[in-house]
């Protein structure tokens, strides 16, 4: 009996540390909306158009808008030090992006340490990895 008390000790201590990373990112997420303008989708694509291509813009925006749920995305927020996400998330958007548009992403320019971790600088850095992946095609 006592391996089904630690059992379900586990599984209750996953389900509560769950809802406090959850409720920590709510308000995370609420504390950006409040800081800075909410981007309607059409204003966010309107916004990253100048550094990357419309279907960049979306694939984005569908990645982002849900998660960051009350904030919509906006191009200059700073996705790895103004919200708590996984860092490997970006790596994670990266192969996805691939995966759908048949390229190979290990074949992408790596990330310069330096360039910002913004949305906008992301957009780019895709925008710039299938002109790279195209061209050697």
């Amino acid at each position: 009996m006592s391996g089904w008390w630690f059992a379900a000790g586990c599984v209750g201590l996953f389900l509560l540390l769950w809802a406090l990373m959850e409720r920590r990112w709510r308000s995370e997420a609420a504390k950006l909306a409040a800081s800075r303008p909410n981007l309607s989708e059409d204003e966010f694509l309107t916004a990253v158009a100048d550094v990357s291509d419309p279907d960049i813009a979306q694939y984005l925006w569908e990645e982002i808008a849900d998660h960051w749920s009350p904030a919509t995305p906006h191009p200059n927020d700073d996705f790895l030090n103004r919200l708590s996400i996984d860092p490997d998330e970006p790596q994670d958007w990266l192969e996805r992006f691939c995966q759908q548009r048949g390229y190979d992403w290990r074949a992408w320019p790596m990330w310069d340490e330096g360039r910002p971790t913004t949305v906008r600088s992301f957009a780019g850095w895709l925008a710039e990895g299938r002109r790279r992946a195209e061209a050697s095609a």
